[in-house]
């Protein structure tokens, strides 16, 4: 049913835009026109954004916001439920961004690709979930404020105060929280009293797991630069 999920996510919304339209035809109301396809993938990207605020959000609160925990001893059905949701979503994403007119197509599966294969540590080092499904929270949680964006620009609306909210948002959370949990995660690696005692899944899972920060972060900063230059030159050209 997690596989099925963000496919039948895409099913529904796509039959939604379609009758909407198709009805306004009917009663003769101005219909625009927008790209069905890419604000369906829209749609599909913020209900998993939000998903993940909501099944991990009370699970990170539970532990009392803890950055990084290399002895969790609970909650790995609901952690292990989080990232094989999360991993059904970045497939579908995968195949949607090869089917859509998307100019940056190439960076976002790569990103996709990283973050899947980081995320999947989690499954073969169970001591490490809590880890993982708090990078995905960080990841994650500024992505409706993203959604809404892409659906502004579908819709020819730019609204540049939200932009740059949600820019400010995106740096707080991925430099400030994301590079204190990385840090955190590694001190507490650094920690261990016997190494031997580490299960070859577990070293497997801290490695790709601190990799993978380590190699998100220069396309985090890629992606503000380039928010931060299209922001520039609207007000530029606009005030």
């Amino acid at each position: 049913m997690i596989l099925l999920e963000p496919f039948l996510l895409s099913l529904f919304f796509f039959i939604c835009m379609v009758s909407v339209e198709q009805k306004a035809k009917e009663e003769g109301l101005p219909s625009k026109g927008y790209d069905k396809i890419k604000l369906t993938n829209i749609y599909v990207r913020m209900f998993h954004g939000m998903g993940c605020i909501y099944y991990i959000f009370p699970l990170i609160k539970k532990n009392n916001y803890q950055l990084s925990n290399m002895n969790h001893k609970d909650d790995y059905d609901e952690l292990t439920f989080i990232i094989n949701r999360s991993i059904s979503y970045f497939l579908w994403d995968i195949l949607a961004l090869l089917i859509e007119e998307e100019k940056e197509k190439i960076l976002f599966i790569a990103h996709h690709l990283l973050t899947i294969l980081g995320i999947y540590s989690g499954i073969v080092c169970l001591n490490n979930t809590y880890n993982i499904a708090l990078g995905l929270l960080i990841g994650e949680i500024t992505n409706p404020l993203h959604q809404m964006i892409d659906i502004l620009k579908v819709i020819k609306y730019r609204n540049i105060y939200f932009e740059i909210f949600y820019l400010v948002s995106f740096i707080t959370i991925r430099a400030g929280i994301g590079v204190k949990a990385l840090v955190s995660t590694m001190n507490n690696i650094n920690e261990f009293d016997d190494y031997k005692l580490i299960s070859n899944g577990c070293i497997y899972s801290y490695s790709i797991n601190i990799s993978i920060y380590l190699l998100l972060i220069p396309l985090s900063l890629n992606w503000s630069y380039k928010q931060y230059r299209s922001i520039r030159k609207y007000l530029y050209i606009h005030l």
